[in-house]
C-alpha cells in the first residue's frame, strides 16, 4: 500500500518541478512543516522569500487541481460577500469571486476541505466551482471588506447627522443677513 503524500510534501514536489525551490529548500520546507497546518506553509514560503506569490499560486493550483486567483487588489462584489457570515468565510478560508449563470466561483485557501459544498450550501443554492488562493490574502480581503462596511455605515450616520448641522448653519446663515442694522 503506497504511502499518501502531505500537503507540504505535495506542495514542495510542484515548486521543485515549476524550479522554484531547490531540493534542498524542499527538504527544509518538508522537515519543518511535516506535522503543521498549510496555512504556515504558504506564510512561511513567501515571508521567507522563497517563492514569489505567483509561483505559490501556481503551485497550489497544480496540487489541487482547480484554477488559482490572486485576490489582492480585487474588488469583490459587496452583495455576494454579504450573502455568507463573516465568520464562516475567515475560518473555511474562502471568498465568493463571481455568479457565472448558475455556478459560483468561490476562491479557497483549501478547496478539498471536505465541508465547503455544504457550508457554502446553506447560503446559496449555485453549482460550485472552485479556486485556489492564499489563505492570508483571503483573510485580508474579508477583513477588508467588512472594514469598509463599517466605515461605509459610519459614514452614512455621520452624513444624516451633518445634513441635519448643515440645514441649521444655513436657517442661522438666512437669519444674520436678513437682520438689518
Amino acid at each position: 500500500m503506497k504511502k499518501e503524500m502531505s500537503f507540504v510534501q505535495r506542495l514542495t514536489t510542484s515548486l521543485l518541478a515549476n524550479q522554484a525551490i531547490t531540493q534542498k529548500e524542499a527538504d527544509s520546507v518538508v522537515a519543518m512543516f511535516h506535522d503543521r497546518a498549510k496555512g504556515r506553509v504558504d506564510n512561511f514560503l513567501l515571508d521567507e522569500g522563497l517563492v514569489e506569490r505567483e509561483e505559490l499560486l501556481q503551485a497550489l493550483s497544480q496540487v489541487y487541481q482547480v484554477p488559482y486567483f490572486d485576490v489582492n487588489g480585487y474588488f469583490f462584489e459587496h452583495e455576494l460577500l454579504a450573502t455568507f457570515p463573516r465568520d464562516i468565510l475567515i475560518s473555511k478560508g474562502i471568498i465568493p469571486l463571481q455568479v457565472d449563470e448558475d455556478v459560483l466561483v468561490v476562491v479557497a485557501s483549501n478547496p478539498e476541505d471536505p465541508e465547503l459544498l455544504d457550508v457554502i450550501g446553506h447560503s446559496v443554492s449555485y453549482d460550485i466551482q472552485f479556486n485556489v488562493g492564499i489563505r492570508r490574502d483571503i483573510i485580508e480581503a474579508i477583513e477588508e471588506y467588512y472594514d469598509q462596511s463599517i466605515v461605509l455605515d459610519d459614514e452614512d450616520d455621520y452624513e444624516d447627522d451633518e445634513s441635519f448641522e448643515a440645514d441649521e448653519d444655513d436657517d442661522m446663515a438666512e437669519d444674520i443677513f436678513d437682520d438689518e442694522y
